[in-house]
């Protein structure tokens, strides 16, 4: 096996345990969801151990080590989107009195980034912070898929496509459905799909350049979005403008 192939699969295993971080990832799953010999998953388990990447607790089930979270504190203060955003996400979450999202892609994934509650009694907390998915599941997450660099659609999709089923019977022609109706509007709508009952809206965030780095989205149930659907997408489209135009003062 090369060292670029070991890597990769690496690297995929590192995304299955984060994936599950909180209660941690039994070596059989991760066999079976990375399709990899069960010797081949435990020598690179054994490697990512010992260099503090992973960690194996008592039920010996996997985790992400000291030194994957000395990583994360190292980038963070390289990559402060969601230092960033918090204000504009929290002012998105009042006005709406929805919960609001901040996601950002990794890979074939949607990662939760940071999530903030409004006020309306009936709050839809469909994912955690440090959560992934993959793309195209929540509004958030279609957003990333939909806006995302058109060279890089085919193999993702090939990617998530397996999961999809597990998300309300979603399919790959109804998620190019859903990318091509985003496209055409600007902002993400999924209805139902994730969890039943619930619409989730996401709205792209954009660098100097133009490219995609993360999205906003607003979850609520669904006859509760479904009238107000134009009013939340100008709450949110303003606060990504202000967002972005920060960024790009502060950027110089």
């Amino acid at each position: 096996m090369s060292t670029v192939q070991s890597l990769d699969r690496a690297i995929e295993l590192l995304r299955l345990i984060s994936a599950d971080h909180r209660v941690g990832v039994r070596l059989s799953h991760l066999v079976t969801a990375s399709g990899l010999p069960q010797p081949t998953v435990h020598r690179l388990l054994r490697q990512l151990v010992e260099g503090g990447l992973v960690m194996q607790d008592a039920d010996r089930r996997y985790r992400l080590g000291h030194f994957a979270y000395e990583l994360g504190l190292a980038a963070s203060s390289r990559f402060g989107l969601r230092e960033q955003c918090a204000p504009h996400l929290e002012r998105v979450s009042q006005e709406t009195g929805d919960t609001a999202f901040l996601v950002v892609r990794s890979g074939a994934d949607s990662f939760c980034l940071d999530r903030k509650s409004g006020a309306f009694p009936i709050q839809v907390l469909t994912v955690e912070i440090g959560k992934r998915r993959p793309l195209g599941i929540g509004g958030g997450g279609l957003a990333l898929l939909s806006f995302m660099p058109e060279e890089d659609l085919p193999a993702v999709l090939a990617r998530v496509e397996p999961h999809l089923a597990g998300y309300g019977g979603l399919t790959r022609n109804v998620l190019l459905q859903l990318i091509a109706q985003a496209r055409g509007q600007g902002y993400a709508v999924v209805k139902d799909f994730a969890v039943p009952g619930v619409t989730s809206i996401g709205v792209p965030i954009r660098d100097r350049a133009g490219q995609v780095i993360g999205a906003i989205s607003v979850s609520a149930i669904t006859a509760r979005m479904q009238p107000r659907e134009k009013m939340v997408v100008r709450v949110m489209q303003r606060e990504v403008d202000a967002l972005q135009a920060a960024r790009l003062n502060s950027a110089g």
